[in-house]
């Protein structure tokens, strides 16, 4: 199974519409750090946020992810566990099963 990665903009938009293997990146303080917020591929409508470095894995006690920094063909490093609903791998804009 693939699955298109939607990029939103708007906060609001994003959690209304609720769309499955959707995000939005939430700018952290230090420069170069986001929060990739998402909805599960799966389509349970759980939300999942991950720490994720532009170009670079952050350094840390909480796990974190190496993104390519592209919002249309977002490729995160290394894959997404989804603890209990989904495990697999977005690349290049699109969710992977494992």
């Amino acid at each position: 199974m693939t699955l298109r990665a939607l990029w939103y903009r708007d906060k609001d938009e994003f959690e209304k519409a609720r769309t499955r293997g959707s995000f939005r990146l939430e700018e952290r303080k230090r420069h170069g750090l986001f929060e990739f917020v998402y909805f599960c591929p799966c389509g349970c409508g759980h939300e999942g946020r991950l720490l994720v470095g532009d170009g670079h894995k952050p350094d840390g006690t909480r796990p974190s992810w190496r993104w390519n920094g592209l919002r249309s063909e977002p490729t995160l490093h290394p894959s997404v566990n989804h603890q209990g609903h989904w495990h697999g791998w977005l690349r290049s804009g699109y969710w992977e099963v494992a």
